[in-house]
């Protein structure tokens, strides 16, 4: 009896040790939850994509066509589309798998991988995220394979037009909105480190339904225009490119006087890409409280900065097709070699 008892007590001691021990194991954990300050300073320390000369990442047909067994070429059109007619080696992917199969493969993120779409606007949207998360060398395939083949060619003919309001743009310089030192407020995770936190959120990004928020027509700006006051109402727009885009004119000599006119929708802001879009600069002096619509000569080159802007919670939308949906035949935008153009497709060989 004397030597159970002694058992039982040793037991017991074991016991309460065991449970003290778990206890300190189990002790409140410190967990940080990260947000858009954070984001945007990961990306500023970490190659700083956007603002840097790498940007926008795109790739033209012809730089393709000569050197594609050095690619890994990964088209993002719907199966159907890419059954019609790929490039020879190209794989089929959704824009949500580009991701989880680079990782499931182990593709260096140093790989040379291009991005193909049906006009080059996804493509442009899923490389700019593809970049931030860290694959250096990834491209989108300039106007996507309506440049490579002319079977392909009608979504960028059927792109072509102008803005309701054509007749109210100017050429006059509007300033950038003074800087409010804010920031858009965005869900937080739990996440262990701010690089695991940023790539969490690009998974997010990188879906179709993520695209489809990403991009707007333009008839969708211009339901935001009140011509009465001459003001886009609840929006800010952005030309996002250089100043031959914003300060595009064209001379009528058949009118009396002759005038010259073009430019860009009244009240619209010029932010170039590669020095405006850091903290220290030009980033916050947009709007969070507004959509941010935004738009390059093409709409390929906007997406990139609109998928930035988006991962840090800004409402930021690009105008799909660009300028070439807006100004086309009032401002003979054919005359710019980065519209689309019929002399530059190419018509190379496709396999079904």
């Amino acid at each position: 009896m004397i030597k159970l008892n002694i058992a039982l007590i040793a037991l017991i001691i074991a016991s309460l040790i065991f449970t003290s021990c778990m206890e300190d194991i189990n002790e409140p954990v410190e967990i940080k939850y990260y947000n858009s300050a954070d984001l945007i300073s990961y990306f500023e320390t970490h190659g700083d994509y956007i603002n840097s000369n790498k940007n926008p990442a795109i790739i033209s047909v012809d730089d393709a066509y000569n050197n594609l067994s050095d690619y890994l070429l990964m088209d993002i059109r719907t199966k159907s589309q890419f059954e019609s007619g790929h490039i020879s080696g190209a794989r089929n992917f959704g824009i949500e798998q580009l991701i989880d199969s680079l990782e499931f493969n182990n593709v260096n993120t140093e790989a040379k991988i291009i991005i193909i779409s049906e006009s080059g606007q996804k493509a442009a949207y899923a490389t700019s995220l593809l970049r931030l998360y860290g694959f250096t060398n990834v491209f989108s395939l300039n106007f996507g394979m309506a440049q490579w083949n002319i079977q392909f060619a009608d979504v960028w003919f059927s792109a072509r037009g102008d803005s309701e309001w054509w007749f109210m743009y100017e050429t006059g310089y509007y300033p950038k909105p003074k800087k409010e030192n804010k920031i858009p407020s965005i869900e937080i995770d739990n996440s262990k480190t701010t690089e695991q936190f940023a790539k969490n959120r690009i998974k997010k990004m990188l879906t179709e339904d993520e695209y489809l928020n990403a991009i707007a027509t333009i008839q969708q700006v211009d339901a935001t225009y009140s011509l009465r006051y001459s003001i886009f109402v609840d929006s800010f727009v952005m030309c996002y490119d250089d100043r031959d885009l914003y300060d595009v004119k064209r001379y009528f000599k058949d009118i009396s006087p002759p005038v010259t006119w073009g430019g860009h929708p009244i009240s619209s802001v010029l932010y170039l890409a590669q020095t405006d879009f850091k903290a220290s600069t030009n980033l916050l002096t947009l709007p969070i409280e507004k959509t941010i619509f935004s738009y390059s000569f093409n709409g390929q080159k906007s997406l990139f900065i609109t998928a930035y802007l988006r991962l840090l919670g800004y409402n930021a939308k690009s105008i799909h097709f660009g300028a070439v949906s807006m100004i086309y035949n009032k401002l003979l935008l054919i005359k710019f070699e980065e519209s689309f153009r019929e002399s530059d497709i190419r018509n190379y060989p496709i396999i079904n």
